[in-house]
């Protein structure tokens, strides 16, 4: 019986620790993909997507502020290197993301919620590392030269 235990409980380790795991490679893609975007063009900051971390408000209220200032960030990036991409840059999967979560604390609709919230995440997570390939083929609107002044290692 205590064996048993001891299985349960490391594999329960393993769960969380997959789950953070994956957490961290997807906030990571987010802000890889703020990088590529001019810092003229961007409405946040690359470091600021972290913030996901942050229990409860990192999960329920600074996604709703967060994703469509991305998705914006996208769209005037796009339109200034004069390749403007159909869409609206995953602003509504943005949207839909933490409405999910919220969803998840409503019991029977939570068994709902979760495989949504995992189906949109994929694609939303899909989304914007194409967007991120996108911006790493195409020239900068500048010719290609990007110099900052900006002296923070984030950027």
């Amino acid at each position: 019986m205590a064996g048993l235990i001891i299985l349960v409980f490391f594999l329960y380790l393993l769960l969380i620790g997959g789950i953070i795991v994956t957490c961290v490679f997807y906030v990571k893609n987010l802000m890889d993909l703020l990088k590529q975007v001019d810092p003229r063009n961007r409405l946040v900051h690359p470091g600021f997507v972290w913030m996901l971390f942050i229990p409860f408000y990192g999960a329920v209220i600074y996604p709703f502020m967060l994703y469509p200032r991305i998705a914006e960030s996208l769209r005037k990036e796009f339109d200034s290197r004069n390749n403007p991409q159909p869409g609206d840059y995953g602003k509504s999967l943005g949207i839909v993301l933490p409405i999910l979560i919220c969803c998840m604390v409503i019991p029977f609709l939570n068994f709902v919620a979760l495989p949504g919230f995992i189906v949109v995440g994929i694609i939303f997570w899909v989304k914007m590392a194409q967007y991120k390939r996108m911006l790493k083929t195409l020239p900068k609107a500048d010719g290609g030269v990007r110099i900052s002044s900006n002296t923070d290692l984030l950027d």
